[in-house]
């Protein structure tokens, strides 16, 4: 499940799954070889959010665009993820924090925006399907036994191809429950690195346009995601809709 973080992990907090949220990394290491601009030229780096967290006027947005200070909680899970998307996805975080900005200087109350709770949500909860339509219909179809059983190899060889892109999706892969479901946006091909990829369609407006691009997928029944998938486990209606 942390198979996409993984390199970030062992250099940063190789034993985060045996330790507890005391021992998680500070922002100075989190700011460890993080060299990025935001789009409005600003340098990033991650701040501590207690009572010294400087501009506290500003919104959490508002204070990464305007000053490059994404607010970090210490000893936190979520925002520990967060951080390790920030490192793995910058290029894609950087475009959600702009167009969250841009949003925010033209809503008229203090409610988000439909578009900035689609981002919100693909933010947290989301994760990236890249695979042949034929398998992107099983999804939003909700064809669980065709995609998960009869297609079980396609995952293990690597034709289905899952990214995890929502920071509190690796929060709860700590602690993994029937019910576990993410938010999938389905995409036929990648014309290059993912992360460039995501950040230039987002930016054009090719995607994540209207939450009816974002398929429920109950990530357990990924083959190898849980350890008892028999027939039984996959009759669950509960769960597999």
């Amino acid at each position: 499940m942390f198979k996409d973080i993984a390199s970030l992990l062992q250099k940063t907090f190789p034993d985060f799954k045996s330790t507890s949220e005391e021992q998680i990394p500070s922002s100075d290491i989190l700011n460890h070889g993080f060299t990025h601009k935001n789009l409005n030229d600003k340098n990033l780096r991650f701040s501590i959010q207690d009572e010294t967290l400087p501009f506290a006027e500003l919104g959490y947005e508002e204070r990464i665009y305007l000053q490059g200070l994404i607010a970090t909680r210490k000893q936190n899970w979520h925002d520990f993820f967060n951080s390790m998307v920030w490192h793995k996805y910058p290029e894609t975080k950087k475009v959600i924090n702009s167009i969250h900005y841009q949003e925010i200087q033209i809503q008229k109350s203090s409610l988000r925006s439909r578009k900035r709770d689609l981002l919100t949500l693909f933010d947290e909860s989301g994760v990236i399907v890249v695979a042949g339509d034929k398998y992107l219909d099983m999804i939003r179809n909700h064809q669980w036994v065709e995609l998960f059983i009869e297609n079980k190899k396609r995952w293990l060889d690597g034709t289905i191809r899952l990214f995890t892109f929502g920071h509190a999706m690796f929060e709860k892969y700590l602690s993994p429950y029937i019910g576990m479901t993410a938010q999938a946006l389905l995409l036929s091909n990648l014309h290059s690195d993912i992360d460039e990829s995501l950040a230039r369609d987002l930016e054009n407006g090719k995607i994540l346009n209207s939450k009816a691009e974002l398929s429920p997928l109950p990530l357990l029944g990924i083959p190898r995601w849980h350890n008892n998938q028999d027939e039984d486990f996959y009759a669950n209606k509960n769960y597999f809709r």
